[in-house]
């Protein structure tokens, strides 16, 4: 009986029988995994990168809508268009997690309803407060839930490696792409002619990548299961 393969073996399997799932699939959250809640200079990482992409954003932003005669309103709008920025983005990244990581879309799914909360309150603070303080409190929190908490995944348990951490993502991409596939074998089978050997076909192929995406979707939660806290109290727990 074969033993069962390794997660390394798993991923050297799987990347010589599909290479093209690896080749430009990027996948557009947790590009940084981080133990625990907070791990070290690791968690100011995104903050950094959110401050250099996001302020200049900002400021041109709001420079040219005083330009165009909207001085006085000119950054609450500014602030408004990076939020709606975000929230069109954001169901893309969600989308990408939902069919290949179902610990990090549980956690995440909510992101577009905090979005959306924001730009309401926005809009309340710029017709009614016109409040700096509060257009700063809020830019701040659509900044988290619309880059730091994608960008960055916590919650790692500490004796996972970076190695872990690589097989982990190059499996999250594989998943996707093998979603993808199934959703292309999908529509080439529905233009086919009904009954007809290439419909057949294709049928087989859209029935092997489903089974290829379960597959990899199943082995990426184990994976989560056994390199991360499932939740914070579980990892609160390890603390004591």
């Amino acid at each position: 009986m074969r033993s069962k393969p390794s997660p390394l073996q798993y991923l050297q399997e799987l990347q010589k029988k599909h290479p093209q799932a690896f080749r430009a699939q990027f996948i557009l959250y947790s590009a940084i995994k981080t133990k625990g809640m907070l791990d070290e200079l690791k968690e100011l990482i995104p903050w950094l990168l959110s401050a250099l992409i996001f302020i200049p954003f900002y400021i041109l932003i709001k420079t040219s809508i005083s330009n165009l005669g909207y001085e006085l309103q000119a950054a609450h709008l500014a602030s408004l268009t990076l939020m709606l920025l975000f929230m069109l983005y954001v169901p893309c990244i969600l989308k990408q997690a939902k069919h290949s990581s179902h610990s990090f879309y549980q956690q995440q799914k909510h992101a577009p309803i905090k979005l959306t909360v924001l730009v309401v309150l926005q809009a309340l603070n710029m017709l009614y407060l016109d409040s700096m303080f509060m257009l700063y409190l809020l830019l701040f929190f659509a900044i988290s839930f619309g880059f730091v908490r994608f960008y960055k995944e916590n919650l790692f348990r500490e004796q996972t490696t970076s190695q872990e951490y690589y097989i982990l993502q190059q499996i999250r991409r594989a998943s996707f792409w093998s979603y993808k596939q199934t959703l292309l074998a999908k529509w080439r089978y529905r233009l086919l002619k009904k009954g007809s050997q290439q419909a057949k076909l294709q049928s087989l192929q859209m029935q092997y990548y489903l089974s290829l995406h379960l597959e990899l979707y199943k082995y990426e939660h184990e994976l989560c299961k056994k390199y991360k806290h499932t939740d914070i109290e579980k990892y609160l727990d390890s603390l004591m």
